[in-house]
C-alpha cells in the first residue's frame, strides 16, 4: 500500500506543472481526428472550443468558417483552428 502522504505529494506537484504550464501560455495539443478524418462540432462544442459564449459565436458567424446543412451549424475543428490562428484564406 502507498504511503498516503506521498500520493497527494505527487498529485500536488502535477497540479503546480498544470498551473505553470498555463501561466506560461502552454495549451493542451489538440489531438488530430482518427484515421485523417475531419471531425465535425456543434454551435455548443464550437463556441466551447474556441473558449467563447455561444451568444458570441452566433453573433460572430459571418467571419467564423461554417457550414449550414438541414438547418444546422457545423463547424470543421481543423478550420477553427486555422481561424483562431490567424484566419482562413477566403
Amino acid at each position: 500500500m502507498q504511503n498516503p502522504f506521498e500520493v497527494i505529494a505527487s498529485r500536488l506537484t502535477n497540479i503546480e506543472e498544470l498551473i505553470l504550464s498555463l501561466k506560461h501560455g502552454e495549451l493542451y495539443p489538440t489531438p488530430a481526428p482518427a484515421s485523417g478524418r475531419k471531425r465535425y462540432l456543434t454551435a455548443k462544442e464550437a463556441a466551447a472550443f474556441m473558449g467563447i459564449a455561444i451568444q458570441t459565436l452566433y453573433q460572430s458567424i459571418d467571419g467564423i468558417p461554417h457550414i449550414k446543412k438541414h438547418g444546422k451549424l457545423l463547424f470543421v475543428e481543423a478550420e477553427l483552428i486555422a481561424y483562431l490562428e490567424g484566419g482562413r484564406a477566403k
